[in-house]
């Protein structure tokens, strides 16, 4: 090839001449198509068969108890342990009312320190003393426990002979912590929005907001136990949709402290989860779960050999298929520990919902094994309370009534301040090292796909393996009057990579006329690797693509901020031993989110590194009540506040003489420029 440009050309950015080299490198080779999900599809189902190995030792009722052990240690490692409890849980009742066929008591609970509960208690007017008991947890709603589908479940109860303890979950009913009530406004809109927020910060210091919802239903669990009324022995566990959730968990956490249990509408498996691309809530992400084996069966397991029933709608988001499977799976755990009665499913025709069928058939399950009678139900109207009678504050949010309630977000930044990091600046580079998996790093020899000239751009597109099942792609640009000799080379990041490079063009530009050779690159899932979309939620919104994606690799032990970490530590391999580019001339580049990968990077490679830092730090998104919740999926990286945060890392780079002007604004030490017509 022959350059169009003579020694003194002008050379201005041309936009139209990155966007012709970007359609070309966005056309990969075939096989860079196996894309991200079929490797965490493969991950998973290795660490499903760890946790069926686990269970295939449950022979009886000794070996089920040394299995329930493990598994709940393993669950509590997962979520950082249980947090701090108040024993015994102070209690106030505010309002007692009574009703036909029941008494009401409105009731402030302290689970933790500082931390306070809102919850409703359903007193039956009949039968004697102490009844029977149920916890019931609430589902994602933003009514909590005044929901209408939770108020017909507790009167019906009550109606049966049930003493009724509603719990309002955190972020929901009254507990909406992010609450201005100088402009009584709820900023935060819906549930799971908190859980969301809320959810991130936990996981930013190794713990996850699971267990904050444990110790509430423990601390329920406890009222009840206190209660005169209620014979402790005899207190059964459901819950619907999240409170499923909360139900399963509090069935492997505490199960043996329950008579029996009727989760509703989440139980399902894992490979059906995948298999339906399902999205789960990020409480409901444990990280390093699915890499430690374990399945929902295991939540199941921890109530055997007590009753258990699984309450499914048949049109639930929650795969139908997965319960059956669960449902068999636990049939036999409970025959192998020699159980008298099996657990069992009941069906519903409907879609996710706590139906009135549902509950009747938890009443009928759980009057069968708690009063030793099959239920009459047959007088049972239902009436919904009148506005603000399950309310513990009436007309306010809790947050509003009780300021000095401590927050979650409050408790969590008291963590954040009273973590110790490790002093030493090499312990901190072994941790980070082995948070993002950094040994797994395998660059493998790149191959070049395309080339051509451009303009006045030489560009080579390439793709490399940053480990054996992956793949990731690049261009390299360089002014084509350099030659093809070795240059000192950037590795360019940016969101977007390759798709994005038009976009950069005025900043190219001026990096190739300070002498550098640019390589351009994708990380895992963006740019030529962007996956197909899993489901109907979109890419890059709400619960889409990218988020579950990322939700499947953390139950994995790893995340997308971790992958695409180790994807610039492989570039950086790939480059040293590139023929053009010189190994001792290396910088990166980075903008937005991608500084934390590319920071990262040039701790444990040694490379030189410029970012934007555009983004918020990880300590300053724990102290922000309204932390910057965009593409959480590219910056949410699991432990990394208990390794080192932002302006530690900083600090370590800038102490190793690591921190590098912008490559744009900075000659590359190439020596004399000489310019040349290139043949």
């Amino acid at each position: 090839m022959r350059s169009m440009l003579h020694e003194q050309a002008s050379l201005r950015p041309n936009a139209r001449t990155l966007w012709e080299i970007q359609e070309k490198a966005l056309h990969v080779p075939v096989e860079t198509a196996t894309n991200l999900y079929t490797e965490i599809c493969a991950r998973a189902e290795a660490g499903l068969r760890r946790g069926r190995d686990r269970r295939s030792r449950v022979l009886d009722a000794a070996s089920l108890a040394a299995c329930q052990r493990q598994t709940r240690q393993i669950f509590l490692d997962c979520i950082g342990g249980l947090p701090p409890r108040t024993d015994p849980v102070p209690a106030q009742i505010t309002a007692r009312t009574v009703y036909d066929r029941f008494t009401l008591e409105t009731v402030l609970l302290s689970p933790g320190e500082g931390a306070l509960l809102t919850a409703a208690l359903y007193l039956p007017r009949q039968g004697r003393e102490p009844h029977p008991a149920v916890l019931l947890l609430i589902g994602h709603t933003d009514q909590g426990k005044a929901d209408r589908e939770y108020q017909y479940l507790a009167q019906l109860l009550a109606y049966a002979g049930f003493a009724v303890l509603a719990l309002d979950p955190f972020g929901e009913g009254e507990r909406f912590e992010h609450y201005e009530a100088d402009l009584s406004l709820q900023p935060i809109q819906g549930c799971s929005g908190e859980h969301d927020l809320m959810d991130a910060k936990c996981k930013l210091l190794g713990l996850s907001l699971a267990r904050y919802f444990i110790r509430d239903g423990l601390a329920g669990l406890d009222y009840l136990c206190s209660r005169p009324e209620v014979d402790h022995a005899r207190i059964a566990l459901t819950g619907h949709s999240g409170g499923g959730t909360q139900a399963c968990m509090l069935m492997l956490t505490a199960g043996e402290r329950f008579a029996c249990a009727a989760p509703c509408a989440y139980v399902t498996d894992t490979r059906a989860m995948l298999e339906n691309g399902v999205d789960p809530d990020n409480e409901m992400v444990w990280p390093g779960s699915l890499l430690a084996g374990l399945d929902y069966i295991d939540f199941l397991a921890g109530m055997a050999p007590r009753p258990l029933l699984i309450l499914s709608p048949r049109q639930d988001f929650f795969p139908r298929e997965g319960a059956l499977r669960a449902l068999q799976s636990a049939r036999e755990i409970w025959q192998a520990a020699g159980a008298g009665t099996l657990p069992d499913l009941v069906t519903a025709s409907t879609e996710h919902a706590y139906s009135p069928a549902l509950a009747q058939a938890a009443a009928r399950f759980f009057c069968r094994h708690l009063q030793g009678r099959e239920a009459d139900l047959s007088g049972f109207s239902f009436a919904p309370l009148p506005d603000g009678a399950l309310s513990v504050f009436p007309g306010r949010m809790l947050l509003d009534a009780r300021p000095d309630l401590r927050t979650l977000q409050a408790e969590l930044s008291a963590l954040l301040s009273s973590r110790a990091l490790d002093p030493d600046p090499a312990e901190r580079q072994t941790a980070l090292r082995r948070l993002v998996r950094a040994d797994q790093v395998r660059a493998g020899e790149p191959r070049v796909h395309g080339e051509g000239i451009c303009g006045h751009y030489m560009w080579r597109t390439v793709v490399w393996r940053p480990e054996p099942t992956r793949w990731s792609s690049g261009v390299f640009l360089r002014d084509m009057r350099r030659g093809d000799g070795p240059l000192p080379t950037v590795l360019a990041l940016w969101p977007g990579g390759l798709s994005r490079l038009a976009d950069h063009s005025p900043w190219i530009h001026r990096a190739t006329a300070q002498g550098w050779q640019v390589l351009v690159m994708d990380t895992a899932a963006e740019g030529a690797l962007l996956p197909r979309e899993l489901g109907t939620s979109g890419m890059y919104i709400g619960w889409g693509t990218l988020y579950k994606l990322n939700a499947y690799l953390m139950q994995l032990g790893d995340s997308l901020c971790a992958l695409r970490t180790r994807d610039v530590l492989a570039a950086i391999e790939m480059l040293r031993a590139w023929p053009e580019a010189d190994p001792d001339r290396l910088r990166l580049y980075a903008q937005g989110d991608h500084s934390r990968y590319a920071r990262i990077s040039s701790l444990l490679s040694g490379v030189p590194v410029y970012a934007d830092g555009l983004c918020q730090p990880w300590e300053a998104i724990v102290q922000d009540p309204y932390h910057d919740q965009t593409h959480t999926w590219a910056w949410l990286l699991p432990g990394i506040l208990s390794c080192t945060d932002t302006q530690t890392l900083l600090g370590d780079l800038a102490a190793r003489g690591l921190s590098a002007p912008d490559p744009a604004q900075d000659a590359a030490p190439s020596g004399v420029f000489h310019s040349q017509t290139i043949h």
